[in-house]
């Protein structure tokens, strides 16, 4: 069927690193705070530059510096299940990553989407982290995509849609 680990492939970042963000975090007892600064955001799954996958390419990082010095970072990201969409669309759900900085840490689930505007080449990107803890992070915001973006299927050929 084709849907294991690599269903399709795909290369995100965003031009020239980082990209104006509000981020909310909510802790387990619902209180939001609410940061404003830079994000930087980077994904590769199954990605080759031929027309195969590899499932051993299997990364993402978030990079969240706010105005006030606070950081929140995510590594070592792990895809849960991936999709592509038209190559203009990449998801990634229950992914898991290891939150560093000031302001969070440990382990989380984390969702991203990202979406190709083509006539603009601006990416909006949505992402959710959810902690061990309940703690939620989440960001919705658009940025140029950077000259290496790719999104697309493991196979030169596609067949009807």
């Amino acid at each position: 069927m084709g849907n294991g680990p690599c269903p399709c492939k795909f290369r995100l970042g965003i031009e020239g690193q980082d990209a104006p963000a509000t981020v909310t975090v909510t802790d387990p007892n619902g209180n939001e705070t609410t940061f404003t600064g830079t994000i930087n955001f980077s994904a590769e799954q199954c990605f080759t530059g031929g027309p195969n996958c590899n499932p051993a390419v299997n990364n993402f990082e978030i990079n969240f510096d706010a105005n006030n010095g606070d950081t929140i970072n995510f590594t070592q990201g792990r895809r849960g299940t991936i999709a592509c969409f038209d190559n203009t669309l990449a998801t990634l759900m229950d992914g898991t990553a290891q939150a560093t900085g000031n302001v969070l840490d440990g382990d989380f689930t984390v969702d991203f989407s990202y979406t190709i505007d083509t006539a603009t080449d601006i990416a909006t990107i949505i992402i959710m982290t959810v902690g061990e803890d309940g703690t939620v992070f989440q960001t919705v915001f658009d940025a140029p995509i950077s000259p290496q973006t790719f999104i697309g299927d493991c196979d030169e050929t596609v067949g009807p849609q």
